[in-house]
């Protein structure tokens, strides 16, 4: 069985990490449309790994 839960993990670590870096370059209303579609985006991940979650 493989644990994908570290390679999620570190996924969400890097695209954080990376969005960091892309907010520090940006001005506020660039900033705020952009956290509204990170939002969306990581609310469909998280909806994606929980109906494929593995028992």
């Amino acid at each position: 069985m493989t644990n994908y839960r570290y390679y999620t993990g570190t996924l969400f670590v890097r695209e954080l990490e990376r969005l960091k870096e892309e907010y520090i370059q940006l001005d506020l209303d660039d900033v705020k449309r952009m956290v509204e579609e990170d939002i969306l985006l990581l609310e469909k991940a998280v909806n994606m790994l929980s109906t494929n979650t593995v028992y």
